[in-house]
């Protein structure tokens, strides 16, 4: 009819047209981390495994010049890379110098986004060991990537994005950690701060209406300031070798430090004895009593079997009583090298609160931080209780088949301990020789692993001063800290 017809005149044709009104522009870096879809450590990753140059990394320079790649060309086909062999573990994982940042990042079991993902964090990890030096395990890591996944799929979406991984790393961290995290995340290798074409600033609020914000609260600054107006600098010596002149014959320790070992020592006793009893208990099939209780994941486990599974605790009468912490083990005989803990002690316990203590560590007086007061490291040491029946444990000619300055403690525990469970806490379970000793003494070796432990705790505590007299600890919180 006549107004479709008119409805058709004024329709404009089909056909190809000249663009007006379009313009270049540069993004800056701050508007990149906030614009950009992907986080540009990603968009960086696949640039470089198209280009083919996923190992060069020299052109990840700031302001170099990004390789042109002509996404509709037939590409020729990649070659297969050649396996190389796995790098070797550095010293410090937290301070290692990598130059790539995807280079051995993802492990066999990890692939696609999220090894570009676990990247990220082992980049933010050392950004957070180099600023702030704060530690995170590998295992962190992983919690906190399927944290993020999980955070992902409750919102309805496939993967974490920025915001998931960002969340989980304060969660599994702290703010700073978190920063550390949003800013490797949103690094771009190749911005300039000198761009050939107009930079244009634009926001995230520009693009969207629906924006959520994140505020981080790094601790760093707030206590920098507190530090700044509070804390005098610690004071410094006159003349080289003057606080070394207040050492003489009588030596003594520093309660603060004494009853936070004792306090650690207690709360490994109250964890062996958990592991004992949770050993002790067993799950039956469920006949005629309920025993100690359902138990509830064994019956989930077997629900095929229609049946119910109960707990059987059986009574622990044996007791956690020596403790032995191992840090740094080392032979009694060094043969032509002098000994990295050379100073061998056993304190005795000054009240009811403390116990002896038996202990090798490095020489107190190589490290003077005060007027008399001397700092060392544990190597090893050993908690016994009552306080005042540990007597020459590093002069007792009945340890002979000791080899290590750890293994003497062990046997000094097992020697005695009141009670039947000795606590051994180190890297390397104790010989079997030492097993066959224990069981003739009617004497029975709990090991935990010391990596199972609070690292920063066990860093905390491997920490100790030695005083020269009692009168020096009065004046001794103010060189201590």
């Amino acid at each position: 009819d006549e107004a479709d017809a008119r409805a058709l005149a004024d329709t404009a044709l089909l056909g190809a047209r000249a663009p007006t009104g379009i313009t270049l522009h540069h993004l800056p870096d701050e508007s990149a981390r906030e614009v950009l879809a992907e986080p540009a450590f990603i968009n960086a990753a696949f640039e470089r495994a198209r280009s083919g140059e996923g190992d060069e990394v020299e052109a990840d320079e700031p302001g170099a010049v990004a390789k042109i790649i002509n996404l509709f060309r037939r590409q020729p086909a990649a070659p297969k890379p050649a396996a190389r062999p796995a790098p070797s573990a550095p010293a410090d994982p937290y301070r290692a110098s990598v130059r790539d940042p995807l280079a051995g990042a993802a492990g066999p079991a990890l692939g696609g986004r999220i090894a570009l993902l676990f990247a990220i964090c082992r980049e933010a990890r050392e950004r957070y060991a180099d600023r702030h030096g704060g530690e995170l395990r590998t295992g962190a890591i992983v919690g906190l990537l399927r944290y993020a996944c999980r955070y992902a799929l409750t919102e309805g979406a496939l993967g974490p994005d920025l915001y998931h991984l960002v969340i989980a790393g304060r969660g599994f961290a702290d703010d700073n950690f978190a920063q550390e995290l949003w800013e490797a995340a949103t690094t771009y290798p190749w911005v300039t701060d000198r761009p050939e074409i107009e930079p244009l600033e634009l926001s995230l609020r520009d693009l969207h209406s629906e924006v959520r914000d994140l505020r981080f609260r790094p601790k760093r600054l707030r206590r920098r300031r507190r530090l700044l107006e509070v804390v005098k600098p610690p004071p410094r010596e006159r003349r080289p070798g003057e606080w070394a002149e207040h050492f003489e014959d009588e030596l003594c320790s520093f309660p603060p430090e004494d009853l936070a070992i004792e306090g650690y020592g207690q709360q490994l006793r109250k964890q062996t004895a958990r592991a004992v009893a949770a050993a002790a208990t067993r799950t039956v099939r469920f006949t005629a009593s309920l025993a100690d209780g359902i138990d509830v994941r064994e019956t989930l486990r077997n629900w095929h079997e229609g049946a119910l599974y109960v707990r059987e605790s059986r009574a622990v009468r044996d007791q956690p009583g020596s403790v032995v912490v191992i840090f740094d083990d080392e032979p009694l005989a060094t043969e032509g090298e002098y000994p990295r803990f050379p100073w061998q002690m056993t304190w005795q316990g000054e009240g009811e609160d403390e116990g002896d203590m038996a202990l090798y560590a490095t020489d107190p007086f190589d490290r003077v931080v005060g007027p008399g007061i001397g700092r060392a490291l544990y190597g090893g040491f050993l908690l016994h209780r009552p306080a005042r029946t540990l007597f020459g444990v590093w002069e007792d000619p009945y340890f002979v088949d000791a080899k290590t300055k750890a293994e003497v403690l062990l046997l000094a525990a097992l020697d005695h301990s009141r009670d039947r469970l000795v606590v051994y806490v180190a890297a390397q379970p104790p010989r079997r020789r030492l097993r066959q000793i224990a069981q003739r003494l009617d004497r029975k070796i709990i090991h935990l692993p010391l990596g199972t432990l609070p690292p920063a705790t066990l860093k905390k505590l491997r920490t100790f001063h030695v005083l020269s007299g009692v009168d020096r600890r009065a004046v001794a919180p103010r060189y201590i800290r």
